[in-house]
């Protein structure tokens, strides 16, 4: 089985445990807009696992960033979120849309025609992180994110969706302000669990704009300059 190939959310992120959703009483939820433009908030960035590697060495280090994108060749809606989302450590790069359903923020993921076509895009200046949905596959992974205090929970159980080998991943993911922890459990064709490993990431950064990043490496070289030439005089 090729789980790359996997429409995965451990791919595109990889939860700590199988928690039962609960529905939170609608009244003390945020409106469904809302929710949507918060939880995306909170997906972007940059997040590793080195916490978790640090207490089992087995678990392989994955880096996750993500940033907000434009797409181009798409119809507009100013209703969804879309994400780009990165792990390089592993040749997985994804769009992940953010979108309201009726009671829930819908999430959809999809892969691209080229699997490193937009690599690197979130280090590029904001104006040209930009994908062109005509280069996104149509297939899809969909699944609902539900409002909890100080997070949404999810999970695609028991259908889960297909993979490349008729067989299905089901994917349970948690995300919080500064981590998100998620499972995805991988089935063959004949129902037999192949891979189920939990990952939990936690925040390391904010991704910095370009010019944040030119801004600080000339104020570094200033320092620099300025120390050797005290050492000169």
């Amino acid at each position: 089985m090729n789980i790359n190939k996997a429409y995965t959310l451990t791919a595109l992120i990889p939860v700590l445990t199988i928690a039962p959703v609960t529905r939170v009483n609608a009244i003390s939820a945020p409106p469904l807009k809302t929710q949507v433009k918060q939880v995306a908030q909170w997906f972007t960035g940059l997040f590793d696992n080195s916490q978790q590697v640090a207490n089992n060495p087995s678990i392989p280090l994955i880096t996750l960033s993500s940033c907000s994108v434009d797409l181009t060749n798409a119809n507009p809606t100013s209703e969804i979120e879309n994400i780009y989302l990165e792990q390089k450590s592993i040749n997985r790069f994804r769009l992940y849309s953010f979108s309201p359903g009726t009671s829930s923020v819908n999430l959809s993921i999809r892969s691209f025609e080229s699997s490193s076509l937009y690599s690197g895009l979130c280090n590029r200046p904001q104006s040209q992180q930009i994908i062109d949905y005509s280069q996104v596959l149509q297939t899809s992974c969909e699944l609902n994110l539900f409002w909890q205090q100080n997070s949404y929970i999810g999970n695609n159980a028991p259908n889960g969706c297909p993979t490349s080998s008729n067989g299905k991943v089901v994917s349970s993911v948690t995300i919080f302000p500064n981590s998100i922890n998620s499972l995805d459990q991988i089935f063959a064709s004949n129902g037999k669990l192949l891979f189920a490993t939990p990952v939990e990431f936690r925040r390391i950064a904010p991704i910095p704009e370009p010019s944040l990043i030119i801004g600080l490496l000339v104020v570094s070289l200033w320092g620099s300059a300025k120390a050797i030439s005290r050492r000169h005089n």
